[in-house]
């Protein structure tokens, strides 16, 4: 996929601009957030302008990343300038100014650069991240080369020698930023886009609330003689994990930065459990802690958030799919059974009307045929015309039986058994416990249940006799049919032809109904078939 892909209002030059005013009123205030962080020089735990900055490197043409490159480098060094004075911090050469500026814009553009070229990103709809396990490549390796010239101008101004650890710090505070502060700044520029709605009451909300507040208030009061500053701060992952399982995108990402960035500014400040541990000795040690717990708790946080969001979502449209096969389902059938009453209407009324005038017609010219050899074909076109009215007759029954849409349950049950013991000498002993009322469509269904099942006993079993019962309530009815003929394996999967064909059929018929099917069958011991239904159609 190329950029070009994107839907227009994703490419436009309105949504340029859009971003380009997000990037130049909020790239001065992340930027002095990140500054005024920490109270001491050096590598901090998170940079929050950098989210801004590779957001718009992901969102943005590449024919606008110089743009964006040299206004961030502008606002760079401003927002340094301001910043020395405010915290009245001598101000470095305007070298190692631009220097440390162009570090910054490696930082960002590096992990936008490699995600793209690996097409870690969707756009057919909406602008997404798609999760694959080379973000790892994409951000660290990315972040590489600004995090070397930063951390060796920094060493410059400083006068120490680079170590690897100066490197490793900057590459962590980038790759945490973009990992924790990302997602809210896309969903600031793109819209918080939720895929289904979520469980949480507003109880939730507060009680999170509540909870998240309660641990910085610990954090700052409560004396921790022996703090380790990387569980401590874990304790915030139980309402992170609360916010991921059972918030939206839009709550859980403005969960996590509160959480960051409280953490970060107690760090940078020694306020609380941090108090012993913020100095120049021991801050290295305090970034990697917040760097570890950021990645485990806010960045877990946000993918699990993710990834609950959308597996609800699939479920919820698996729901939709569900409901809408099942109203066809429902259509199907109130279609067949339109289709079969018609048709038994028009085999009554044409071709069972012509059999019958045939019929007329053969006794009239046998009554004056005499003992001919006529009235010998006569005779026999008569017997076939007699057995065709019967054939024609039964086959209307099989469609639609007379008064089926008038007959009670007890009559229908009644009605099928006789049919059953002359048609095919097949007894049928059955009963009906219960009564409700239920809809004509149901107990067409029931019909049709039991007929199908019946059908399987007499062509299978090997038996002439089965029995049914039938159990009506206000809650539903359940049918069984029970036969002790020759029976078969369950565990065989059903074929898609053959004698099991029936049963499958049946059973997609009942489940789109909201019912459900059991066998029970055992070879050489007989099958039990057990339906139940709700007692009106489902909606």
């Amino acid at each position: 996929m190329t950029w070009t892909d994107l839907p227009p209002e994703r490419t436009g030059r309105r949504f340029e601009r859009r971003i380009m005013w997000y990037l130049a009123l909020g790239y001065p205030v992340l930027f002095a957030l990140g500054y005024l962080s920490k109270s001491i020089a050096g590598s901090s735990a998170i940079w929050p302008s950098h989210a801004l900055t590779f957001a718009a490197y992901m969102l943005l043409p590449v024919r606008r990343w110089i743009l964006v490159a040299l206004c961030a480098m502008a606002w760079d060094l401003l927002s340094q300038s301001l910043m020395y004075w405010v915290t009245i911090r001598s101000e470095a050469s305007l070298p190692l100014s631009c220097s440390f500026a162009l570090a910054n814009v490696l930082t960002s553009m590096g992990p936008a650069a490699l995600a793209r070229v690996m097409r870690l990103f969707r756009g057919e709809e909406r602008f997404q991240l798609v999760i694959s396990p080379l973000w790892i490549v994409a951000l660290f390796a990315g972040s590489l080369p600004g995090a070397l010239l930063g951390s060796a101008t920094g060493a410059l101004a400083a006068g120490i020698a680079l170590v690897p650890g100066h490197v490793g710090l900057w590459v962590f505070a980038s790759v945490l930023t973009i990992v924790s502060l990302g997602p809210m700044v896309f969903g600031l520029i793109l819209g918080f886009a939720e895929p289904t709605p979520t469980p949480a009451r507003s109880w939730e909300g507060w009680a999170v609330s509540f909870l998240i507040f309660a641990l910085f208030m610990c954090f700052a009061v409560v004396p921790w003689p022996a703090v380790d500053p990387f569980l401590q701060p874990m304790l915030f992952c139980v309402p992170l994990a609360w916010l991921a399982l059972r918030f939206s995108r839009r709550t859980t990402n403005i969960g996590v930065v509160i959480v960051a960035t409280g953490i970060v500014w107690f760090a940078g400040y020694g306020v609380g459990i941090y108090r012993e541990l913020a100095n120049v000795a021991g801050w290295p040690h305090v970034v990697i802690a917040i760097d570890v717990f950021l990645l485990i708790g806010c960045g877990g946080a946000l993918l699990v958030n993710l990834m609950t969001l959308k597996q609800r979502a699939l479920l919820d449209e698996l729901a939709r799919e569900h409901r809408a096969l099942r109203s066809y389902a429902r259509a199907l059938g109130v279609a067949e059974e339109t289709a079969r009453r018609k048709t038994a209407a028009d085999l009554h009324d044409g071709i069972g009307q012509v059999l019958a005038g045939q019929s007329m017609t053969l006794a009239a010219m046998r009554a004056h045929a005499g003992h001919s050899p006529l009235a010998m074909l006569l005779d026999e076109a008569t017997e076939a015309s007699r057995e065709a009215q019967e054939g024609l007759r039964v086959m209307i029954q099989d469609l639609s039986p007379p008064g089926l849409d008038h007959a009670s349950l007890d009559e229908t049950l009644r009605w099928l058994a006789d049919f059953f013991r002359t048609r095919f000498e097949f007894s049928v002993v059955w009963r009906l416990t219960g009564t409700a009322d239920l809809p004509r469509e149901r107990l067409r269904l029931i019909y049709r249940c039991i007929r199908e099942l019946l059908m399987n006993a007499l062509k299978h079993s090997q038996r002439r006799s089965a029995e049914v019962e039938v159990d009506v309530s206000a809650a539903g009815v359940e049918i069984t049919v029970v036969d002790e003929g020759v029976g078969f394996d369950t565990r065989r999967p059903a074929p898609t032809s053959g004698k099991r064909f029936g049963l499958a059929q049946l059973r997609e018929r009942v489940r789109a109904a909201g019912g459900t099917l059991e066998v029970d069958a055992v070879i050489g011991e007989g099958c039990r078939v057990t339906v139940g239904l709700p007692a009106a159609p489902n909606g």
